[in-house]
């Protein structure tokens, strides 16, 4: 086998590694940011339908003067009991995919760090010299 040749392989393999490495990574993290994004995208989708049965700017002007008042917890309370069932099913169902979105918001924060600290300590263990072997 020719001394060049030997050469050559060493960078596509490394290449090659890497390729397949950041395909693995990838795959990782789609798999743990998928369900914290389409938890994202629901309660979008809930918090518009939400804004088409209750006027956001209403329920903020009365907000602002029950917390001035004092009367917050009151306000909360008769606000909630004086809504449609449309719009209680709506908060409800919107707090449901907000402890969901959280839940799944800790998940992709701990891949996240997994990632960083297996990519962290790979680059650490690398060896100077790949060419020679340690023993």
């Amino acid at each position: 086998m020719h001394p060049a040749y030997k050469q050559d392989i060493k960078p596509t393999t490394k290449t090659f590694k890497q390729r397949i490495m950041r395909r693995i990574y990838f795959v990782f993290m789609v798999r743990n940011l998928s369900p914290f994004a389409f938890d994202c995208l629901a309660i979008v989708i809930v918090a518009f339908i939400a804004t088409l049965f209750v006027s956001v700017n209403d329920v903020l002007l009365n907000l602002s003067t029950a917390q001035n008042s004092g009367n917050l917890s009151n306000f909360s309370l008769s606000a909630f009991s004086a809504t449609e069932l449309q719009t209680k099913l709506l908060l409800v169902v919107l707090g449901a995919i907000g402890f969901f979105a959280v839940r799944h918001l800790k998940c992709a924060l701990r891949a996240v760090r997994t990632l960083k600290h297996g990519t962290s300590e790979t680059q650490s263990t690398v060896p100077k010299n790949p060419d020679k072997t340690q023993f």
